[in-house]
């Protein structure tokens, strides 16, 4: 009666130390799954901040090009600018220039004007007399020489009108034929302007649409490099936040590994003390048969030699009799989570792997403690099954057959990345306990 009490407080305990380790390992899958939807959102954000990077450093590319383009068109209208200034000059000058050549025109024509009507007085005064009274004039001449210097006079004054006619003709002629090159120069330069103008105005245009097209990736640079900063923040707060689900993850994981190691203890103590009782009890049993023996041989005279049933010990090896596809399972869980680890890192995690297969706390065979729910990052985010499928775990294979054939190097249950927040042993980028 009171070893079928204690079975049952054992049990009991058993129980509840289970149920314990069920919440544990519940609480401990749901934080997994935390980190592993954390991890997620942190290379989802990684994503975004390289291509905000990329979208800055192209509209950057395009707004130096921009710049540059303004600049020269700039510079365009400058020079422009200035050929223009020197037309409106040159138009005003040249306007000057008519203007003068103008009154120096109506100058010489009212000379002209002036030098004919005094011809024609002159012509009149000569003239008005007979040209016997004129021929009088000049034979009354006291001499000679006085009538002489009188034809004279008269040729003189016939042949300085002539001359003063033709000089007056040929100033007019001139100033005119200047004036009309003045006018023609002036309708090239009014061309010129409106030329000049129009340029300036469709670059002014050009230049315009150029500032609003800077402006544009200028404001889209300022917009990217805003959202890269929330980014950045907010990838700075998940990063916070997951090494904090790291930390509580490693603290169920110790406390589920206390535990463990309970759990076991209380069963080898049972088991300690099952077997104590058995071996009373088989104690017991043959004092009575040697007793009966005894006694049977007092009233028979007989005697008989009586063997002793010896216990068999069972030593648990450190090899695993692996089943189908073990083998491969064991070596693609190691490729995803230590391939790019040591040797000693690669054997770490098979280590961890056969260590709970061989605890009564996880699933007993390999399949079932790499699917068990919340236990590995690979498996849930689906990187275990495509690793599985393209036959990747062949890297890790000389890791996983050496794992099979008993090599362990680690006596632990737990494994994570090294983030200096776990004590155990560190092995590559990993910490083991």
């Amino acid at each position: 009666m009171k070893q079928t009490k204690q079975k049952i407080k054992a049990c009991l305990a058993l129980l509840l130390t289970a149920g314990m380790l069920l919440n544990r390992q519940v609480s401990a899958g749901a934080i997994q799954n935390q980190i592993d939807r954390t991890g997620q959102k942190i290379n989802d954000l990684k994503d975004a901040v390289d291509e905000t990077d990329k979208n800055i450093s192209v509209w950057q590319i395009q707004q130096q090009a921009l710049e540059q383009e303004i600049a020269y068109r700039q510079d365009k209208i400058s020079r422009l600018s200035a050929e223009l200034d020197q037309t409106k000059a040159d138009m005003s000058h040249t306007q000057a220039e008519i203007k003068k050549t103008q009154k120096a025109l109506e100058a010489s024509i009212k000379d002209s004007e002036q030098q004919y009507e005094q011809m024609k007085q002159r012509i009149c005064l000569m003239y008005e007399n007979s040209t016997m009274d004129i021929l009088m004039y000049v034979l009354d001449a006291a001499s000679f020489s006085e009538a002489q210097r009188r034809m004279d006079y008269f040729q003189a004054v016939m042949a300085y009108d002539r001359q003063k006619m033709e000089e007056y003709k040929a100033v007019t002629r001139t100033i005119k034929k200047e004036k009309s090159k003045l006018v023609s120069k002036k309708a090239k330069l009014d061309s010129l302007k409106a030329t000049q103008t129009e340029q300036l105005g469709k670059i002014d245009n050009a230049v315009a649409d150029l500032k609003q097209k800077l402006g544009d990736k200028i404001s889209k640079i300022q917009a990217s490099a805003a959202l890269k900063e929330q980014y950045e923040q907010e990838l700075e707060r998940q990063k916070q936040y997951e090494k904090e689900l790291e930390r509580q993850k490693a603290e169920e994981d110790q406390k589920r590994e206390e535990e463990i190691r309970k759990q076991e203890e209380e069963l080898k103590r049972i088991r300690e003390e099952e077997q104590k009782q058995r071996r009373r009890e088989e104690e017991e049993r043959q004092r009575k048969q040697q007793e009966q023996k005894q006694d049977s041989g007092q009233q028979g005279g007989g005697s008989g030699s009586g063997a002793s049933g010896g216990s068999t010990g069972s030593s648990t090896g450190s090899s695993y009799a692996a089943g189908a596809g073990d083998l491969e399972l064991l070596s693609t869980i190691i490729y995803c989570e230590a391939g790019n680890q040591s040797y000693e890192g690669q054997l770490a995690v098979g280590s961890v792997i056969l260590n709970r297969v061989e605890s009564s706390s996880f699933p007993n065979s390999i399949s079932g403690v790499i699917y068990q729910s919340g236990q590995f990052s690979p498996v849930a985010s689906g990187r275990f099954a495509h690793a599985l499928a393209a036959g990747l775990g062949s890297q890790c294979l000389s890791a996983a057959q050496a794992v099979l054939n008993g090599s362990r190097n680690v006596d632990c249950l737990y494994f994570r990345v090294d983030n200096g927040l776990i004590d155990g042993t560190v092995i590559g980028n990993h910490v083991f306990y």
